[in-house]
């Protein structure tokens, strides 16, 4: 098997802004796998892509040297994943089943060549517990002596995405269309317990222990935060991320919700609350960077997914009632989800059809999955009613 093959599933900004930048530093050759027939055919024709630091333009890298497949050429994506030392995914979570398929059929052409060599399938998706779903997936569409092989050899891995990988300007995009912009952040944490075998040695990636619960502490402070600045920016009529992250009001809210989260989070898994406070801080300064320039529509996009039960905004809240916390700007930050309503999100325009029907508690139970009539449905209706007369929206 030759060394140091690497296959990326996904070939967005993430993908190619960050994976594929410290996989490049780490001298492994690169496969994309895209489904994409426009980006399958430009990475193809261009064979090469700048990533620019912003904030460190000496950091600027060209990617090149890659390989690229659509996702209808199964057998030579099967082949690949067989030889490959490292496999990871970045397709957004709710596309994974259309890459179990692709995944099983690379499992069942290793384990009928023998391969004895570990590998480990390496998810860098926002979303709960994807490993496991993955897993699952791939493991039903396999037969039981695949399926044994698979759990001996395979491990599914989940990640920290810290990195923000966002459009280019124009000026870039007309010099190299495939050109992205990211974040000068360099730490991929992940679940040391999860890897079967060596670890591989990439820059960046950051075996951790107990990784679960720094998971979802990260969810709950930094994917909270940044939901807040987006939904709560998106009533204030903000255009861009930083500017709602800058507004001392949408900070206030930010900062009390990162404190009913932290002192949950504490209660729950044990987090020191000095270190919680310093991890919320630098989420928040994270977000209020002017020369990240991060449209709120793109963080505040499909936000049904977003006020999911175990998600950014509902799972934190969930978590202070349970521990006896009372989730109010947690609760503004929900209730300003329900409220966005840009047209051209079709999660967005939904929402809006069971609120204009069915009204608030029908949203929470099927959106948010919580009871209509306990204790946050109530804090979320009163925040709900109170921006609606401040924003003057009439729904």
């Amino acid at each position: 098997m030759p060394e140091r093959n690497a296959v990326i599933f996904g070939a967005g900004k993430i993908s190619r802004g960050f994976i594929a930048h410290l996989l490049a530093l780490s001298d492994f050759h690169i496969t994309f796998i895209e489904k994409s027939k426009d980006l399958v055919s430009l990475l193809r024709q261009q064979a090469k892509y700048k990533v620019h630091i912003m904030g460190a333009p000496e950091k600027n890298i060209v990617i090149d040297g890659f390989e690229v497949l659509s996702t209808d050429e199964n057998q030579a994506i099967a082949e690949k994943i067989a030889k490959a030392s490292v496999v990871f995914i970045s397709v957004g979570g709710p596309n994974l089943p259309q890459v179990a398929p692709l995944l099983a059929e690379g499992v069942r052409r290793a384990a009928g060549v023998e391969r004895s060599i570990p590998l480990n399938i390496i998810l860098c998706e926002n979303y709960y517990q994807p490993a496991a779903w993955l897993r699952q997936m791939v493991t039903e569409q396999l037969g039981p002596a695949e399926a044994a092989w698979l759990k001996e050899h395979i491990g599914f891995v989940e990640t920290m995405v810290l990195r923000s990988s966002i459009e280019p300007t124009e000026e870039m995009k007309a010099e190299d269309p495939l050109s992205v912009k990211t974040q000068d952040m360099w730490e991929m944490p992940a679940d040391q317990e999860a890897f079967v075998g060596p670890i591989p040695q990439i820059l960046g990636v950051a075996p951790k222990a107990k990784f679960q619960a720094s998971l979802t502490r990260k969810l709950f402070t930094y994917n909270a935060s940044n939901a807040i600045f987006a939904y709560l920016g998106y009533l204030k009529s903000y255009k861009l991320l930083s500017d709602a992250a800058n507004d001392p009001e949408l900070i206030e809210v930010a900062q009390a919700a990162s404190r009913e989260a932290g002192a949950a989070l504490s209660k729950r898994f044990g987090f020191d609350p000095e270190d919680q406070a310093k991890f919320a801080a630098s989420a928040i300064a994270k977000y209020q960077k002017r020369e990240i320039v991060d449209p709120i529509e793109r963080n505040a996009r499909d936000p049904i997914r977003k006020l999911g039960r175990n998600d950014r905004l509902v799972g934190p809240a969930c978590l202070a009632i349970e521990e006896g916390i009372r989730p109010a700007a947690l609760s503004r930050g929900i209730a300003a989800a329900l409220l966005y309503d840009e047209p051209s999100d079709a999660a967005a325009q939904k929402i809006q059809s069971i609120l204009l029907e069915s009204g608030v508690p029908r949203a929470l139970r099927e959106v948010c999955g919580i009871d209509p009539d306990g204790e946050l449905a109530r804090l979320i209706f009163e925040a709900y009613e109170a921006l609606k007369r401040e924003m003057q929206i009439s729904k």
